[in-house]
């Protein structure tokens, strides 16, 4: 019974500290490492992001927890002492992930040691000092009545340690990851102006772009707040104001964090994030949806296999005649795939025309120089716009026309010879094409003709 009127109390003690509004920003990132491991487990940056938001609440609330429960100022320093410097470290890492999707090395992980040197001067000076004592220099620190001039070796070290180097620290880190986002931005090209395509024009906008931008907002938030301690300790309503502003941008940040496994998103995603609560009445639209939104994530040989399971699935009988017009067109697949996120003058949009329309692809060794000029750019904006809208690069996105049309081809020449198909779609000679066929779609040529006939596919 006395233990459990001791819990209760603890309980009581640690609800009514969760209550001030300037432990919201915690609060929110506890909330969304609860969502994602519900929703987002595989995303590749999910263990880094639980990481990342499970360090800021305890740097944010830990604190308050401690003193809560222990009520010593001394032990909830140690905890920020602690946590404070891994979370620029910890962002980086977060960037480093998203963009490269590398495994860490003991050389990426060195940052361990600036918060364990940090700790561990604290827990030495608390050990030497006492908590009683330390929790009254902490008191005199915080309420400005500390002279440095007048304290002992022991308190001059302890606040040189732990509050002195420890700001510094904080500071440095801050500015380094100030400087990275600004690399980041630069080296992948993001721009402001994505957020007005974005949001006025129904433009793909880049996951990573969107929290590099918030996390430079969040630095430099946190850099105010920092460089002007004193004035938010003795102005609460500030203090509160730029709390509840961290909190929002925590918030966008986890948000946007959900779509980890995704370079790209529309506002259509984000409206539609949970849209596998559909009801009866919407779910043919949404399935479809959802497969379309799937087939940009997927290679020429992946989508080959899914179209062919899909026609499986619906149903189509092996022995009842199918038009070719009916067969499901790769191409067409990968170009529709991506085609709600393009303005009707978009680069992407005038290449499909280009390719479609003209057939470009049928130009045999045709390069990213020549349809750059035919599109009146240069080649770097025109292999980074097939790369990120179609997830593939450009000479296999090429070859799959190829093969798409040869497969036509042969279905209304099924007497040509092999040579003859390679040359009418683009290819230098019959050994490239045959290699490049049974790459993708899985047969040789000669096989995929007698199976199409075996099939009694017209």
């Amino acid at each position: 019974m006395k233990k459990m009127i001791i819990l209760q109390h603890w309980f009581f003690r640690v609800l009514m500290s969760l209550t001030p509004l300037y432990l919201v920003p915690g609060l929110v990132c506890l909330f969304w490492v609860f969502v994602h491991s519900l929703l987002a487990r595989s995303s590749r940056t999910y263990g880094l992001f639980c990481f990342l938001f499970g360090a800021i609440f305890i740097t944010s609330c830990g604190d308050v927890l401690t003193d809560s429960l222990f009520g010593s100022d001394a032990i909830s320093h140690l905890v920020v002492q602690f946590f404070a410097p891994t979370l620029i470290p910890l962002c980086c890492m977060y960037f480093h992930k998203m963009s490269r999707d590398i495994q860490y090395g003991p050389a990426l992980q060195m940052w361990i040691i600036v918060p364990s040197v940090l700790f561990t001067a604290s827990f030495i000076l608390t050990l030497i000092m006492g908590l009683e004592r330390t929790d009254d220099l902490l008191n005199r620190i915080q309420s400005s009545s500390f002279d440095l001039a007048y304290a002992d070796s022991l308190e001059r070290a302890y606040y040189l340690w732990t509050i002195i180097l420890f700001r510094v620290v904080i500071i440095a880190e801050e500015l380094f990851l100030l400087v990275y986002c600004f690399i980041l931005l630069r080296k992948n090209n993001f721009r402001l102006r994505h957020f007005r395509d974005f949001l006025f024009r129904s433009r793909a906008i880049s996951v990573m772009g969107v929290q590099v931008y918030l996390a430079l907002l969040i630095t430099l938030v946190l850099c105010l707040k920092v460089f002007l301690h004193s004035f938010f300790l003795h102005s609460p309503g500030w203090a509160v104001a730029i709390s509840l502003t961290i909190a929002i941008q925590f918030f966008s940040f986890g948000f946007f964090a959900l779509f980890g496994s995704k370079r790209y998103i529309t506002r259509k995603d984000i409206r539609t994030a949970m849209r596998y609560n559909y009801t009866e009445e919407n779910q043919a639209q949404v399935t479809e949806d959802i497969i379309m939104d799937l087939a940009r994530d997927l290679n020429g040989e992946s989508l080959t296999r899914v179209l062919a399971r899909l026609g499986t699935q619906t149903g189509a009988s092996p022995r009842k005649a199918t038009r070719a017009a009916d067969t499901p067109s790769l191409t067409s697949a990968i170009f529709s795939s991506a085609a709600d996120t393009q303005g009707h003058e978009s680069l992407a949009t005038r290449f499909q025309h280009l390719m479609q329309v003209k057939r470009l692809f049928l130009q045999p060794g045709l390069t990213l120089s020549d349809v750059a000029d035919e599109l009146g750019t240069n080649k770097t904006y025109v292999s980074k716009m097939v790369n990120n809208t179609y997830n593939l690069g450009f000479p296999e996105l090429l070859n799959i026309m190829r093969v798409d049309y040869a497969c036509e081809y042969i279905r209304r020449h099924p007497e040509a010879s092999q040579e003859e198909i390679a040359r009418a779609c683009g290819f230098f000679s019959a050994s490239s094409f045959n290699g490049t066929f049974k790459r993708i779609t899985g047969f040789t040529p000669k096989v995929w003709a007698a199976r199409k006939d075996s099939l009694h596919l017209d």
